[in-house]
């Protein structure tokens, strides 16, 4: 064999090699994407930070010369996309084992997501979507996708759903008896919630009791989310039981300015639903509070799972002392 086809020899045998070590690499040391930690950043009056940190397995590719990850990912409520992002060449940070990126979601779509919340019996599937696509030498390697998905419900209405007797007090007597009062959601839009609340109720006295108005106020967190009438004007016949309905609503464009409260508040909110009614009875009229109506019930709801998380962390680090109390020294 000549000089010339023995080098050519070797040289092919170093690319064969050379080739198959690099393929290999790439194969084994792909990046994957083993862990998603969602929290919020940034609340301000008109949008919401969200920050993510994407944990990532065998990032050796991630650490080889000039490569780097394009990352795009989604988050979703109950199909609502409220963010997406995509951020170019980010690089790993200090850990060496995961890339951070943040997106904003403008407050003008929480009422789009309160509206289907209420609409799927209080029930948010939260969805974030990770992709990391690494670029290394003119190839692009995407990374094996872990998904993360949680489910938050609420039962805001439950203090209303009783059959518990109660007595209404007025004009020095008891004007009214409840027996029972109840309380639906209406069909949630982008623009209003409605409350459908109603109470039985019997007339134990020997006049009628005339209820000229019901009126009402909701607030979340203080901040007056709806006010109005509620009922017109109706009698409850002496000796009766007649079934009072209540409407409420709630006015979804107030529903920014209580988002920022509520997720400075650890995402933790107080809704109070007030109802008056101004009755009439032996010729004085007075407005009174409809106790048996009006409610207050605190709700925290985690939409991203990062208060779960930080629980979850506080718990291993109180296991990982007490480990460390009881190992003898």
């Amino acid at each position: 064999m000549s000089r010339r086809r023995a080098a050519l020899a070797v040289l092919a045998a170093i690319v064969l090699t050379g080739g198959t070590a690099t393929y290999g690499v790439i194969t084994a040391d792909r990046p994957q994407v083993e862990s998603v930690e969602t929290e919020w950043g940034t609340v301000t009056d008109e949008r919401t930070e969200v920050e993510t940190r994407i944990g990532v397995d065998e990032p050796l590719v991630l650490r080889a010369g000039d490569a780097a990850a394009d990352v795009s990912y989604t988050v979703s409520v109950n199909d609502i996309v409220l963010a997406s992002e995509r951020d170019n060449r980010v690089r790993l940070d200090e850990t060496g084992r995961a890339v951070t990126v943040s997106t904003w979601i403008d407050n003008d779509e929480i009422p789009a997501w309160w509206a289907s919340h209420v609409n799927r019996n209080e029930t948010t599937t939260v969805r974030v979507e990770p992709d990391v696509v690494t670029t290394y030498g003119g190839i692009r390697l995407p990374a094996d996708g872990a998904a993360q998905e949680r489910t938050v419900r609420t039962d805001l209405l439950e203090p209303l759903r009783t059959n518990q007797t109660r007595r209404f007090r007025a004009y020095d007597r008891t004007v009214l008896v409840v027996d029972e009062t109840d309380a639906e959601w209406g069909t949630a839009t982008e623009n209003r919630t409605p409350i459908d609340a109603s109470a039985t109720v019997t007339n134990p006295t020997g006049l009628p009791v005339p209820i000229t108005e019901i009126g009402y106020t909701v607030r979340l967190n203080g901040i007056v989310v709806g006010e109005g009438v509620a009922a017109d004007q109706t009698v409850i016949p002496a000796g009766s039981t007649r079934t009072i309905d209540a409407g409420a609503a709630i006015d979804n464009a107030e529903l920014d300015d209580w988002w920022v409260t509520h997720l400075r508040n650890d995402e933790t909110s107080n809704l109070t639903v007030e109802f008056d009614a101004t009755l009439e009875y032996a010729g004085i009229r007075r407005t009174v509070p409809l106790e048996f109506l009006s409610y207050d019930r605190t709700f925290r709801t985690d939409l991203l799972g990062s208060a779960d998380a930080n629980e979850a962390e506080s718990a291993s680090d109180r296991d990982d002392q007490r480990e460390r109390v009881r190992r003898p020294n």
